[in-house]
This record gives C-alpha cells, sequence and structure tokens, in this order.
C-alpha cells in the first residue's frame, strides 16, 4: 500500500510541476500553435528601458533534432503557419516599432518557417497582418523557426 501511495504522489507532483512549467509559457503555445519543450537551452532580450504600454521581448529557444522533427509534424498540418518570405509589410512595421533593435536580433533566415498572431482585443482574424498595418496600439507575436539551425525566435511586442 506504502508504494502505491509513493508512486501515486511523486506522479502527482511530477504532474503539477509540468502544469506549472506549462502554464509559465501559456501565451507562447497559444501564439505558436504547439506546444514549446520546456527543458531546452533559452536565451532572453527583455526591453531593458519601459515606457508605459510598451513592452517588447525575443526568446531564442534552442532544439534537439528529435524536438524539432516533432515541431515540424505540427506546424506542416497547420495552415497558419507559412513557409515562404516573412511579408515585406509585416518585418517593416515591426522594424519601425522595435526598440532596442529587439526586433532586429531575429538573423535573416532563408529555411524557416513562421507565423504572425495579433493579440490585439477585438481582432477578427488573428493571423491577419492587413489589420495590423492600421492599428496604432497593438500586441503582436512573432515567430521563426529556423530549420536548418534547430532554433525557434519567439518575438512578442505590446503597445
Amino acid at each position: 500500500m506504502k508504494k502505491i501511495f509513493v508512486i501515486f504522489s511523486t506522479f502527482l507532483t511530477l504532474m503539477i510541476i509540468g502544469l506549472v512549467l506549462y502554464f509559465n509559457d501559456m501565451q507562447m503555445n497559444e501564439c505558436l500553435e504547439f506546444r514549446v519543450p520546456k527543458f531546452t537551452k533559452r536565451e532572453k532580450i527583455k526591453l531593458q528601458s519601459k515606457d508605459f504600454f510598451k513592452d517588447e521581448e525575443l526568446v531564442k529557444i534552442y532544439l534537439s533534432k528529435n524536438q524539432m522533427k516533432e515541431i515540424l509534424k505540427e506546424i506542416e498540418k497547420n495552415n497558419n503557419w507559412q513557409n515562404n518570405q516573412l511579408d515585406e509589410r509585416l518585418d517593416e512595421k515591426m522594424n519601425f516599432y522595435t526598440r532596442e533593435e529587439i526586433y532586429n536580433k531575429i538573423p535573416k533566415i532563408e529555411n524557416a518557417y513562421w507565423i504572425f498572431t495579433n493579440r490585439s482585443n477585438g481582432v477578427k482574424d488573428k493571423h491577419s497582418i492587413e489589420q495590423l498595418l492600421d492599428d496604432m496600439y497593438y500586441s503582436v507575436s512573432f515567430g521563426i523557426i529556423d530549420i536548418d539551425n534547430n532554433i525557434i525566435y519567439y518575438y512578442e511586442y505590446d503597445r
């Protein structure tokens, strides 16, 4: 009976720890539309001099080859991920608003998938770039996967 209790307690503890780790990345998982692996090397660049209503950060996530294979399986079935060149209008808008050159730390990547998510209130199509071009205040997320180097770049901007 003690063994069962120990196994159950251990299992429950691991579930709780896993949920806490999952909730920490909830917005990233939602915007990228897949679950980002938890135990990966990450680098985060965050805006140093904040203004009211402005927040900006870039997370660089290093994946193993197996993690990349699993993620590619998921995004190839998802029509919101693009496997073509980054939309120039989106790139121009992000370059215009980036502070401290955070957005520009994403390198130009040839072999990549990308996704754009507009997290602003009242957005009808969260993956449409058109509404972003006219809005003055917005919250956006941008993900790009460097397939050759097994890296995810996740960018968030809130204005």
